[in-house]
């Protein structure tokens, strides 16, 4: 299961081998594969203009929304640590991970469910000293400023393999990709740290065991920004092959 292909690698695969077929759907928005690799491209690309670095944690709070598993992509690309929190979380609990994993900037949206999660983070901000800037996700009525910028207008504009140098060298699938937090019931959350390669492991056990391929159709339930929805509905389904 272990391999030496990156997050970046696989998606560039993938789409090269299905191209315009759909690869995810949120009820809202459709990916294909090709559009998945480029979109994640674009991202990666605008989120290293704005500053992040290899290394950085950033923290993502969204639904299940095509935006997140863009999300993760983008990250991989610039060797940035994916730091995903469950959309049910309020101010304590995202303002301790925040803090927590040093996060240098976070994408989420505006009101989803009754609740604004971009007031939140904008709330907790000024006790998280490490943050620098937020990504709105389907944010439209938000200009963007020092601090803020929405989704569309990070993606950046250009040709692919121009982007693809400017993005600079992949990663490899063993260096750091996630920091997935426990729920923090019974104590403070702990942090637990993956690579590429341990996340993507999993995939492929229960790809195998299912006889998972790229004629199945999914129904994700479970969270995404939560290790099991990230497994079974976003690198289970990358992954999956004729």
């Amino acid at each position: 299961y272990w391999t030496e292909e990156s997050y970046s690698g696989l998606a560039r695969r993938q789409a090269a081998a299905f191209g315009e077929a759909r690869f995810v759907f949120d009820g809202t928005t459709t990916l294909s594969y090709a559009q998945f690799a480029e979109t994640a491209l674009r991202l990666a690309v605008g989120l290293k203009r704005r500053g992040v670095t290899r290394g950085e944690r950033v923290a993502v709070q969204l639904p299940n929304w095509t935006e997140f598993v863009v999300a993760s992509a983008a990250l991989s690309r610039i060797g940035a640590v994916l730091v995903p929190i469950m959309p049910i979380y309020r101010g304590d609990e995202v303002g301790y991970v925040l803090g927590h994993a040093g996060a240098s900037a976070a994408i989420t949206c505006g009101e989803f469910r009754g609740f604004d999660h971009l007031a939140m983070f904008r709330d907790l901000a000024s006790n998280a000293p490490h943050l620098r800037f937020l990504v709105g996700a389907r944010v439209t009525d938000q200009e963007d400023t020092e601090d803020f910028v929405s989704w569309d207008s990070l993606l950046a504009d250009g040709e692919v393999a121009e982007l693809e140098s400017e993005a600079g060298p992949d990663t490899h699938p063993d260096e750091p990709f996630l920091i997935v937090y426990t729920s923090g019931t019974t104590s403070r959350p702990k942090g637990c740290f993956h690579t590429f390669n341990t996340v993507r492991s999993s995939a492929a056990a229960i790809a195998e065991s299912l006889e998972y391929s790229s004629e199945d159709v999914q129904f994700g339930p479970s969270p995404i920004t939560h290790s099991t929805g990230l497994v079974t509905s976003v690198l289970l389904p990358m992954r999956a092959s004729n």
